[in-house]
């Protein structure tokens, strides 16, 4: 996945990285996860992408694609990797519908809730 780093130094000398993470329009069967994906860079462009000779950025504009339709698969995990502490192959594995069923959360039980007397006419108020 291509990435843009740069150190940019600030008024008082201290540094700061910075990255860049090019997106282009999802496929299809991307889609469902979200309108965006990274692009990414063919191995076969991989030292035509790295040749920092080249100054023309229209060389390497049209290598900035996203993945075609039906070249990246994806299926769903655990909730686990939302956990720091979870390190383990399992987390790239797909879920089974048994862990699934573990992993949703239970129904809170919370007692009514009273409505207190007011007079903002029926409006409600943030404060």
């Amino acid at each position: 996945m291509p990435r843009f780093a740069e150190t940019w130094i600030g008024p008082n000398g201290e540094e700061m990285d910075g990255v860049a993470i090019v997106t282009a329009p999802a496929s299809r069967d991307l889609a469902v996860l979200h309108r965006r994906v990274p692009v990414t860079i063919a191995p076969d462009d991989f030292e035509r992408w790295l040749d920092a000779r080249a100054n023309d950025a229209d060389d390497v504009m049209a290598l900035l694609t996203g993945p075609r339709e039906g070249e990246f698969a994806w299926h769903e995990i655990s909730t686990r990797v939302n956990r720091v502490a979870n390190d383990d192959a399992q987390l790239l594995l797909p879920i089974t519908d048994e862990e699934r069923a573990a992993e949703e959360p239970k129904p809170k039980k919370t007692a009514p809730r009273k409505a207190a007397a007011s007079d903002d006419e029926g409006q409600g108020s943030l404060f």
